[in-house]
């Protein structure tokens, strides 16, 4: 029997635990349990530490670098527990790494002459996708399998760079693929099948370019487009699950839903972003964005509540209010954490557990402490 929404418990605010020491520390990923991971950073240290927040369990997991390297971050978790990122003695050359959900690191191998590399996303069966870098600025498409041996993923004819950014549980990956060369050029939104055959995305008219950036486990797929004569990538793109697309305007998209519906900051009224929802059905819903200048919404779950922030019309803009978007477009103020008004939320589950970062300030209004939140019933 469903819980009438007046009798449901308020969203309360809590900072998530970090070790001694610790000064700030970030989200990077929520999964559909309610496990959070991020980063945190020691005083005095010159780079972060990779960390995991268990769902239903008070306290911490470190996610340690690789053997002699001191720092690690977290790009991405799957619902499993499997976690991705980076580790790295000093940038750029970083390593791939996938954490196991019992949280032991492991280095996923990058071709011969690569100067480093990085994995973007996991899925639950712990296959993962990235890329390698080299010297010349280019850089190559990567998948890893569940038992962490590498595929060479191919990038399209007459490209000769590309990197994967999303893989989805039947273990599609998209991403983009160019030609790095002294003239520049285009990038060409791809697809990848789970044998590791490439295929071009279709573009709508008018746009020369596209890069993608997620695709859900029904096919959907998300990106940003560039239009012929231009140079910014600053039109959301969303490829429907039968692979027609559509341009839903100019914008900074930041998430996509099963149905299609996308988030993020709207440009076509405001150059500073207006909280914009672009829905299946082609429409744009501007979302309310109570007396603040400008905003981002930055996740939306299946459900179609989303989550971000908005920042003051004037002053610190380290200073933002952490905002959660009703699926009928009702905005909630999220509850301030113990730190203070301050906060952003950067991801809601399906449900409803949120999680993003609060701001500490000093006795000025300066803000001097970011630490990972959680908002829950």
């Amino acid at each position: 029997m469903a819980v009438a929404e007046h009798s449901r418990p308020e969203l309360t605010s809590r900072l998530l635990p970090i070790p001694p020491g610790g000064l700030h520390s970030f989200v990077k990923g929520l999964n559909s349990s309610g496990t959070i991971v991020g980063d945190y950073y020691v005083e005095g240290s010159d780079g972060p530490l990779a960390i995991r927040w268990n769902a239903g369990r008070p306290g911490w997991t470190r996610l340690a670098p690789l053997p002699g390297e001191r720092f690690s971050r977290t790009t991405a978790l799957s619902d499993r527990g499997w976690a991705v990122g980076l580790s790295f003695d000093s940038a750029p050359n970083s390593h791939p790494v996938r954490w196991s959900p019992g949280a032991t690191p492991k280095r996923l191998a990058l071709p011969d002459g690569a100067r480093g590399g990085n994995a973007s996303a996991v899925n639950n069966s712990g296959a993962a996708v990235g890329d390698a870098s080299e010297e010349n600025n280019i850089s190559h498409p990567l998948r890893w399998r569940s038992d962490g041996s590498r595929t060479d993923l191919p990038v399209l004819p007459g490209d000769n760079s590309g990197t994967a950014t999303s893989i989805n549980n039947a273990g599609t990956a998209v991403g983009w693929t160019e030609k790095r060369d002294a003239a520049g050029g285009s990038a060409h939104p791809v697809r990848w099948n789970a044998a590791g055959a490439v295929s071009a995305l279709p573009l709508p008219a008018g746009i020369a370019g596209a890069r993608t950036s997620q695709i859900t486990d029904n096919g959907v797929v998300f990106g940003h487009g560039r239009l012929a004569g231009s140079t910014e990538y600053d039109r959301v793109l969303v490829w429907a699950a039968d692979g027609t697309v559509r341009d839903a305007g100019r914008g900074r998209g930041y998430d996509v839903n099963r149905a299609g519906t996308a988030v993020g900051a709207s440009l076509d009224d405001n150059p500073n972003g207006v909280t914009a929802r672009w829905n299946a059905n082609g429409t744009r819903t501007v979302l309310a964005n109570p007396a603040e200048a400008a905003g981002e919404v930055l996740a939306i779950n299946n459900r179609g509540a989303a989550v971000g922030y908005a920042w003051p019309p004037a002053g610190n803009p380290a200073l933002d209010k952490a905002l959660l978007w009703k699926p009928d477009g009702t905005v909630v103020p999220l509850p301030q954490s113990p730190l203070g008004p301050y906060a952003a939320a950067f991801a809601i589950n399906d449900a409803g557990v949120i999680a993003g970062f609060a701001v500490g300030t000093d006795g000025a209004g300066n803000a001097t402490t970011w630490r990972a939140t959680v908002w829950k019933r």
